[in-house]
């Protein structure tokens, strides 16, 4: 249903930072207002957010939009973070205040995360020590270290070495302390996806997102082997795991350009 004069619309409302489309064709802004004021400023967002949102809605109701719509300061933090990484993007008016609101949500979804590993020893610090791991593994990561480092494009590359990052964090390191990975981590809104949304360049959020949803789901069927199977194999795969899924949509400026290509050329 989205089309450019829709686009239009939007552009006409310097508040909206971006409208997300659902898998039904309901739509959610994104306004430019934070999405967690202090208590004191609540009566005031409020406000502010309202006038944004009417004026907006009633812009897009006049050009045809029939569609629930919603907004997503007034939604719950977790609804927030599934529509940014769930939805497609349909207009993006100001990729740099997309990025900080993604922020804020992801910071407060990992604050709001229980503390769930076990207590470390007296004396160690709190992120347990590369010793932990097995040595050979470790060789085993540094000889592979030219292949991430090769990796392009820098985002794929980036996501590639932030997911090994939660691998070590989240899952090799706990195991080695004889706890279990935590789960949470890899669901919708879990500390994985947060990680690497952030990762991610503003307006490019769309070409990762099946990169992120294919890391993630493969690497919850991996850990859902049994612990008799979770052996040093095991752990490299986990690594190759990112390494082996290819970017599987295209950047703004490919498309620019390949547009450009068919029509001869900008004018």
């Amino acid at each position: 249903m989205w089309n450019g004069e829709l686009a239009s619309v939007c552009r006409r409302h310097p508040d909206l930072v971006a409208v997300y489309e659902a898998p039904d064709g309901g739509l959610a802004l994104l306004l430019r207002q934070t999405l967690v004021p202090l208590h004191e400023e609540r009566g005031r967002w409020f406000n502010e957010t309202r006038r944004a949102a009417r004026a907006a809605v009633a812009s897009l109701r006049a050009a045809g939009v029939i569609e629930d719509v919603s907004v997503l300061q007034w939604r719950p933090l977790p609804d927030v973070a599934e529509v940014l990484t769930g939805w497609l993007c349909c207009y993006l008016g100001d990729p740099e205040r997309l990025a900080q609101l993604a922020d804020i949500v992801g910071a407060r979804l990992a604050d709001r995360e229980p503390a769930t590993a076990a207590p470390h020893r007296a004396g160690r610090a709190g992120r347990a020590a590369a010793g932990d791991l097995s040595p050979t593994l470790l060789n085993w990561y540094r000889d592979m270290t030219p292949c991430w480092l090769a990796v392009e494009p820098q985002v794929r590359r980036r996501l590639i070495l932030r997911t090994h990052e939660w691998i070590v964090e989240g899952v090799l390191l706990p195991m080695a302390r004889g706890e279990q990975p935590e789960p949470a981590d890899l669901g919708p809104t879990g500390r994985l996806v947060w990680r690497l949304v952030r990762v991610v360049p503003p307006g490019e959020l769309d070409v990762w997102k099946a990169w992120i949803r294919l890391t993630v789901n493969d690497l919850q069927r991996a850990l859902a082997w049994p612990a008799s199977r979770r052996r040093e194999a095991w752990a490299r795969w986990l690594f190759a795991i990112p390494y082996s899924i290819p970017v599987t949509g295209r950047r703004p400026r490919d498309v620019a350009t390949r547009s450009a290509g068919r029509h001869g050329g900008a004018a």
